[in-house]
């Protein structure tokens, strides 16, 4: 290989978290709930109807009087928030799979019923959902309300992101709401597997199905890795709106 090839190749840029997050769910569904992705603007321009095209517009023309108060620093206050948030989110997870000693508001389901059920692991996943959408939405709030108060084009920009939020808010809680249901599938998938594996004559205590190597540790090692990039993929917007700080240009008119 020549050396002026070794220089035109460009290093590898690491997947987004969202592409992550759809890879974990079809290698849990086996594929199945993975769209085809040929054309974006044409799948992104089907969830907009009229009125959501009509309040687009509005925002990209929006003019805003102010009055500003642009605030020193609000780049690093608005990250400190965003990391705060997400490590306070991150804290929640790793502790609600392993919390020892410490008290959590969410813990792993510790009851093992014969034979296993999905349904206290569907409400414990419901609940650390709950708690993203909550969290993350207060913060990019904060980030907008920052943005409002800072100049034209940052405030602009709120505008443009509260639209897109409210349009795609219902496409976003159809797919994230699928993730529980390829859990569950995934759950009764490795259930299955494991009793087809056992002798009818040979003991299963439910200890080994949690130990390193068991169907259910498997399972849920699984179930917190992709709660873990859920929890960047939806952070992502709110990562944009940070990027646009560091990168701040006036709209076009």
């Amino acid at each position: 290989m020549s050396n002026n090839t070794h220089r035109t190749q460009k290093k590898a840029q690491p997947a987004p978290p969202s592409a992550r997050l759809v890879q974990l769910v079809a290698a849990l569904g086996n594929g199945t709930g993975l769209d085809a992705h040929a054309c974006f603007a044409e799948r992104m321009g089907r969830l907009f109807d009229l009125s959501d095209t009509i309040a687009l517009d509005a925002a990209y023309k929006y003019q805003s009087m102010g009055p500003f108060r642009p605030e020193e620093g609000l780049t690093e206050r608005l990250r400190a928030d965003f990391n705060q948030t997400r490590d306070t989110l991150l804290n929640g997870i790793t502790l609600s799979f392993d919390p020892g000693d410490v008290k959590v508001k969410l813990r792993l389901p510790e009851t093992i019923e014969t034979p296993p059920v999905f349904k206290p692991y569907e409400r414990f996943y419901l609940s650390h959902q709950r708690q993203l959408i909550t969290a993350i939405q207060y913060l990019r709030q904060r980030l907008r309300d920052g943005f409002a108060a800072q100049n034209h084009a940052l405030a602009q920009l709120a505008v443009l992101d509260t639209v897109f939020d409210n349009t795609l808010a219902s496409y976003g809680r159809y797919c994230f709401g699928a993730i529980p249901m390829v859990l569950g599938k995934r759950f009764r998938s490795l259930w299955r597997a494991h009793r087809n594996q056992q002798q009818e004559d040979q003991p299963d205590p439910t200890d080994a199905w949690v130990a390193p190597g068991g169907w259910l540790h498997q399972f849920r090692q699984e179930m917190q890795t992709l709660l873990l990039a859920e929890l960047e993929t939806r952070l992502e917007p709110v990562q944009g709106l940070l990027d646009a700080l560091n990168h701040e240009e006036p709209l076009p008119q």
